[in-house]
């Protein structure tokens, strides 16, 4: 195997309980400078091994910034206007513009395999100790396979058969040096042997996990059904996503709960969600990803809420477009978004969620921005990001009841969520059916998790085009640039894996 191709199974060595002597989280050194076998056999060891097997999903590549923002810009509801050049071609959907998650991904799940052979020879390790370790490792590896399967391979709900080159690589073994990985040329697994190996991680880190176990920043067994749940509506299992969506709903001793009109907006002003299941967690100021590239930098130039006439903080390069404004309820924006000082007052409806969307700082003019990512006090650009919340188990149950023509279920489901989000709220006498219920279904998913990451993997399992005017695009669901390129020294560096369609 070439040296240049073993990268992908580097490892990060720097933990996050170390991470506040880093630099920068992004600047960890690599494993390949460390003796594993010295590393991984202590309680520290493997300690520090899982922790940085999670400090590897803070990096912008990841839920840093990338899974969330650049899958929102190749979406329809977001616009990205310019400001710094960043996020235009995702926004334009050209070819190349995708998630690149791969080399992170792949060194993360080499760190695990490796962590999985040394846990068992811990002799002063209790047998507790040994079961949490390996339901997070499990879980972890779940969540990893997951992110690389449904972005660089189609999602079982919508294939195009005559383009499907099959899923990702499935690799279980560890490799501590390039000498040790010499001679490994792994093909690509289909989708199938992809949601197998995914679901057999995630299982057995239910049966090792407390229902919280250490809280919303790790692994828990309230995550993993969480996390089941979201797996079981890409594979369209809506029987399993139905059960594991109510089992995560139901869970005694679990993490987190619902919000409604009354703490909506501030839930996300708290360091921690109130919702969140699962988060990836910023320990330290000294993690943050800086004014350029952060969620809270890349999606507004404001400073705290409300101050729209203050010094510009962030980049601000992501805005929502008038299409979600307008499903969000909000008007008195212009049609090119961009407003010259000072910006007119805005017009909200009774949908709580629009009141995270406001002006932002003059910088070539106002845009109106998300400000999701602005809860933490003491400094910006480090705020947790929620991955698993409470509010996605109610819309995948109902989108999984609807299929399986519980459409009763489905109802009682959406209005929820919409019972908890629009102010008076009053259930309609006449229930929506059919169609017009799951259009509604995934309305409600739109408004719910915009700039949080869900709309662009929505429309790609759902099989519906990409549509948007401001920049022009009409991709359907055919097109190969649904799929990113793999790494392309990953593929001249391994006869046996095969590219995506297209590239």
């Amino acid at each position: 195997m070439k040296i240049k191709t073993f990268k992908i199974l580097s490892l990060a060595v720097c933990s996050a309980l170390l991470i506040s002597s880093c630099k920068k989280q992004l600047d960890i050194p690599s494993r390949n400078s460390l003796d594993a076998g010295v590393a991984l056999t202590t309680k520290n060891g493997i300690e520090y091994a899982i922790n940085s097997v999670y400090s590897i999903l803070k990096r912008e590549s990841h839920y840093g910034r990338d899974l969330f923002s650049v899958t929102d810009a190749m979406a329809d509801i977001a616009f990205a206007n310019g400001r710094s050049s960043r996020l235009l071609a995702e926004n334009r959907n050209t070819a190349l513009a995708n998630v690149i998650i791969w080399a992170g991904s792949y060194a993360a799940i080499n760190e695990i395999n490796l962590t999985l052979a040394a846990y068992p020879a811990i002799s002063d390790a209790t047998a507790a100790e040994k079961a949490r370790w390996e339901g997070e490792l499990k879980f972890l590896r779940a969540f990893y396979y997951f992110d690389l399967v449904r972005n660089y391979a189609y999602i079982p709900t919508y294939v195009v058969s005559n383009q499907d080159k099959g899923g990702v690589v499935i690799n279980l073994q560890g490799f501590n040096s390039a000498a040790a990985a010499t001679g490994y040329f792994p093909s690509r697994s289909s989708i199938s042997e992809c949601y197998s190996q995914i679901w057999s991680d995630l299982y057995r880190s239910m049966e090792l996990l407390s229902n919280a176990n250490k809280g919303r920043n790790y692994a828990s067994k309230h995550a993993a059904l969480a996390l089941g749940s979201r797996i079981a509506l890409y594979e369209g299992n809506w029987a399993r996503c139905d059960s594991f969506a109510t089992a995560a709903i139901t869970l005694s001793g679990g993490i987190g709960s619902l919000t409604n009109t009354s703490n909506y907006v501030t839930g996300w002003r708290a360091a921690d969600h109130p919702e969140a299941i699962f988060q990836v967690w910023y320990a330290t100021l000294a993690e943050n990803l800086g004014v350029n590239t952060s969620l809270a930098a890349t999606h507004t130039t404001l400073s705290a809420p409300g101050a729209f006439a203050g010094v510009r903080q962030g980049q601000g390069d992501l805005v929502p477009n008038a299409f979600l404004l307008t499903q969000l309820g909000i008007s008195g924006f212009p049609t090119n978004l961009a407003q010259s000082p000072p910006p007119p007052a805005l017009t909200y409806s009774n949908d709580i969620r629009n009141r995270l969307f406001e002006w932002g700082v003059n910088a070539s003019g106002h845009y109106v921005e998300c400000t999701k990512w602005m809860g933490k006090n003491g400094g910006p650009n480090w705020d947790n990001t929620v991955v698993l919340r409470w509010a996605e188990l109610y819309l995948n149950r109902a989108e999984a009841r609807f299929r399986l023509a519980n459409e009763a279920g489905a109802w009682s489901d959406l209005n929820v969520i919409r019972s908890n989000r629009y102010v008076g709220f009053t259930v309609p006498p006449v229930p929506l059916t059919g169609q017009a219920l799951l259009d509604e279904i995934w309305r409600q998913r739109m408004l719910e998790f915009a700039f949080e990451g869900h709309r662009f993997y929505d429309l790609k399992r759902n099989g519906l085009s990409i549509v948007k005017t401001n920049p022009a695009v009409n991709m359907p669901a055919t097109d190969y640039r649904l799929l990113p390129r793999i790494p392309t020294s990953e593929v001249d560096g391994n006869p046996n894996l095969v590219q995506n369609f297209g590239y």
